[in-house]
């Protein structure tokens, strides 16, 4: 996770109850260039987490593992999923 990230995510705590109160939606989306099973094992624990503490409705995760250039990401298959997420969180 990265620090602005994380600096974001933070100052959820000054307004966690009017954003439990809007009953939100959240989804994941991420990208590494480590394709290690665990890459994402940290990062995956700290989103339930905040999903879980805020309230939020979980739409669904893509976890781009060995999306370490454009190339690599366009031949991966998390393209598609992303976008089929999208499509999801649309309605």
């Amino acid at each position: 996770m990265s620090a602005q990230l994380k600096t974001l995510i933070d100052r959820f705590c000054a307004f966690n109850s009017s954003i439990q109160r809007k009953h939100m939606r959240s989804a994941l989306l991420t990208a590494a260039w480590n394709s290690d099973n665990w890459t994402f094992d940290a990062l995956v624990a700290h989103y339930k987490t905040l999903v879980k503490y805020l309230h939020l409705k979980d739409q669904g995760t893509v976890l781009g593992k060995g999306c370490g250039t454009p190339a690599m990401t366009q031949g991966s298959g998390y393209v598609e999923q992303a976008y089929e997420l999208g499509k999801r969180l649309k309605g």
